[in-house]
């Protein structure tokens, strides 16, 4: 997609976001209430998409990080205009959560113009839905910002479905949910970052919730998506290798054809950079890469953070057979007690 500025590029991140309506059944509110405040916040996004120029002063040139790591592009500057407008919009959907809570709001001049335009003009008469998501049982301002009204019902998977090529997407996300995987609306209530992810994981490597992401702490197989407006390529997808890739690869030569050449192709290549054995005082410690052979080609491959190499921005068809031969291979494994003690270990 192409944006008229870095602003629009970042407001764009809230109506992609915005799921589907999905009311909730006999909820405290109708399904037309639930509609109503649906509405206003589609307007809401839509709005600060055509015109940033509602909550920012000044817009900027278009521009993105190449990659979610924000490393190596020299251009300090473009992550200060993020933080802007993306503090900008932040700052109103909380004031709009907690009005609905009944608190003491000052809103600014802008922030009293965008409601207005959106017909909100007496605060003291807010939408009985918008209400009703500021004050429930467990209301967060997530949930309130992207109209999550039914707490049963996963939103996620549509929404990285129409960002992802749907038909790969929809036969992985077919297979997961014939193995027994379990999908996870994944996103930070303690401090609202506004960020939803989704999560598939499989609950055979252990009933906990998954963190989410597929970086850190992962302790299920299976996959995880998100959406990072400040890079070229917002929506990314990775798999999720529970207790990091030093066991699995330990076990190489079990793997089939296809999960050999997948994970070749795939893993980091030991280069050399030293950061494994940074720590070692003696100068002694081998370094961490675990050679491999495939096809008389001799490989020393980094077991360090996977989930940086095994996510991609785009899939088809091939991904997705590679990615369900790597998840039934590791799946083999859920329950070894030495590799579920190292699972519990990498979550901690």
């Amino acid at each position: 997609m192409t944006y008229s500025s870095l602003e629009q590029r970042m407001a764009g991140a809230y109506p992609a976001m915005l799921p589907a309506f999905v009311p909730k059944k006999n909820a405290q509110v109708s399904l037309e209430g639930q509609r109503e405040f649906y509405d206003l916040m589609r307007n809401l996004y839509q709005m600060l998409f055509d015109n940033p120029l509602l909550v920012v002063t000044t817009l900027h040139e278009d521009d993105a990080f190449p990659t979610r790591y924000k490393k190596g592009y020299g251009k300090p500057e473009l992550e200060v205009n993020v933080l802007k407008i993306k503090r900008a919009i932040e700052d109103l959907l909380k004031k709009m959560f907690l009005l609905g809570q009944g608190g003491e709001v000052k809103l600014n001049r802008r922030q009293l113009r965008i409601l207005s335009d959106l017909g909100v003009s007496d605060l003291n008469k807010l939408p009985d839905a918008w209400i009703w998501m500021s004050r429930r049982a467990g209301a967060d301002q997530v949930a309130f910002a992207y109209c999550l009204f039914d707490e049963e019902h996963r939103y996620t998977p549509d929404i990285y479905a129409s960002l992802f090529e749907e038909g790969p997407f929809r036969r992985l996300e077919d297979w997961m949910l014939s193995q027994g995987y379990r999908a996870f609306d994944i996103y930070n209530s303690s401090w609202a970052d506004y960020r939803l992810t989704l999560t598939y994981a499989n609950p055979v490597w252990g009933e906990g919730r998954p963190n989410g992401g597929n970086e850190y702490k992962i302790r299920h197989t299976g996959i995880s998506a998100q959406y990072d407006a400040y890079t070229r390529e917002p929506a990314a997808l990775g798999l999720c290798i529970p207790g990091g890739l030093s066991f699995f690869l330990e076990h190489f030569g079990e793997m089939d054809q296809r999960v050999r050449e997948f994970v070749i192709r795939t893993t980091q290549k030991c280069d050399g950079c030293r950061y494994c054995v940074q720590t070692d005082k003696t100068g002694k410690r081998p370094l961490a890469g675990i050679p491999v052979s495939h096809e008389e080609e001799e490989h020393s491959l980094c077991p360090y953070f996977p989930g940086y190499s095994y996510k991609w921005t785009r899939i088809d068809d091939d991904l997705v057979d590679d990615i369900i031969a790597f998840l039934t291979f590791m799946d083999g494994f859920a329950g070894d007690k030495a590799h579920s003690a190292r699972c519990r270990k990498a979550g901690q």
